[in-house]
């Protein structure tokens, strides 16, 4: 279970073995047992060291996010378990072909789901004149067998995300694909918003495993991002993120979507990631599916098991 707190003034506390949760009058108590992970969204929560104690002492991974949706920091467990052999070969891959097949893995998952998703959107709008710029989408995928360097893999996932915002812009009020630091309208904000807690989800699918989070495949890596999470996050864009803002409307006050928005996108999220598809014929919440993933890619690096990207049609 996921427990996210927000509001001004509350404490985060311990209670007879329990999470206390304070807010001015009101004390609510959560069993350990049954959280996975804490968000604290926004600012003005405190917590004391008990409960961080009891966090760790139960596994619990705490995330702190900032009010633009990165993730301000996580404070988890200090005793992780560890499989060298997994991490050796994880880095001897990023040397072999493996890492081309699954940078090409990464990109393919991605590509098809912008392209599922874009089609189902034209269809049920009535705008048969855009499948055609869906199609162009599916296509770039047929492109990844003939690259064979990384830089061709990014340009062909760059081509397919330009006609998918396109087409995206077509229904939504949103001038193209804008990441953080380019000024972007609500829309983009909120779409940054959700990619930051699906970052957090999936960081700690990775965790849950053996494999270093900051070496990755696809993106480069980079101190201050943890490129395998970002890599296998491209699975999940669209399956949990880009659904869950395309059935709200993105309210900003002084250059921040407010609180309400926020807690209605978390709100989304949270129930996109609860909701059980059929992958590799298993029909699991997706969020089940994306610790399944993250296992499927440290057995394929020890050369147990093969690799397929996420797609849901």
């Amino acid at each position: 279970m996921k427990v996210v707190i927000s509001g001004y003034g509350t404490f985060l506390g311990v209670k007879d073995g329990l999470i206390k949760i304070k807010r001015g009058d009101e004390i609510r108590t959560v069993s350990p047992g049954n959280v996975d992970q804490l968000i604290v969204e926004g600012s003005s929560v405190s917590m004391s060291s008990a409960f961080l104690r009891l966090a760790s002492e139960n596994n619990i991974d705490v995330i702190v996010l900032n009010r633009n949706g990165t993730v301000a920091g996580k404070f988890s467990s200090f005793y992780r378990k560890a499989n060298v052999s997994v991490r050796k070969e994880q880095y001897a891959a990023q040397r072999d072909e493996r890492s081309l097949f699954l940078a090409k893995c990464f990109v393919r998952g991605k590509v098809m789901n912008q392209y599922y998703l874009a089609k189902s959107i034209c269809k049920n709008r009535g705008r048969k004149d855009l499948i055609k710029m869906c199609y162009e989408i599916k296509r770039s995928v047929s492109k990844l067998d003939r690259c064979e360097r990384q830089q061709n893999i990014i340009n062909v996932e760059a081509q397919a995300a330009e006609v998918y915002w396109n087409v995206v812009s077509e229904f939504y009020e949103m001038s193209g694909r804008k990441k953080r630091y380019d000024s972007p309208d609500p829309f983009n904000m909120a779409l940054n918003y959700g990619y930051a807690i699906l970052m957090s989800v999936v960081s700690l699918a990775i965790d849950t495993t053996n494999l270093d989070p900051f070496a990755g495949f696809l993106h480069a890596e980079n101190p201050r991002r943890p490129a395998l999470v970002v890599d296998l996050m491209e699975e999940f864009r669209q399956p949990v993120v880009d659904r869950a803002i395309f059935k709200i409307t993105p309210e900003v006050k002084d250059g921040f979507l407010t609180a309400d928005c926020r807690k209605e996108i978390i709100s989304e999220i949270f129930r996109r990631l609860e909701t059980k598809v059929t992958f590799e014929n298993r029909k699991l919440p997706i969020e089940y599916h994306i610790y399944l993933q993250a296992r499927r890619l440290e057995r394929f690096l020890l050369g147990k098991s093969s690799y397929t990207p996420f797609i849901l049609r």
